[in-house]
């Protein structure tokens, strides 16, 4: 597991405008994104998003869902 921290993965991610960096950490804790929390920081399975298809379902499938409902 390759792991970066997720304000360094939203700088990566996306061209400005970005998202506020709320809006990622939600989606981290939401399980929107692979995150880990570790120490109070939350940080992206790097190796887990590359592989992952952009499909929710099919996702929650090969992964299993972190969704809470």
């Amino acid at each position: 597991m390759k792991l970066m921290a997720l304000q360094a993965w939203r700088e990566y991610r996306f061209l400005p405008p970005r998202p506020p960096m709320r809006t990622v950490q939600d989606w981290a804790a939401t399980g929107r994104i692979p995150a880990v929390k570790r120490g109070g920081s939350w940080f992206v399975d790097i190796e887990r998003e590359e592989s992952e298809t952009g499909i929710e379902e099919l996702d929650d499938i090969l992964y299993g869902s972190k969704k809470t409902a």
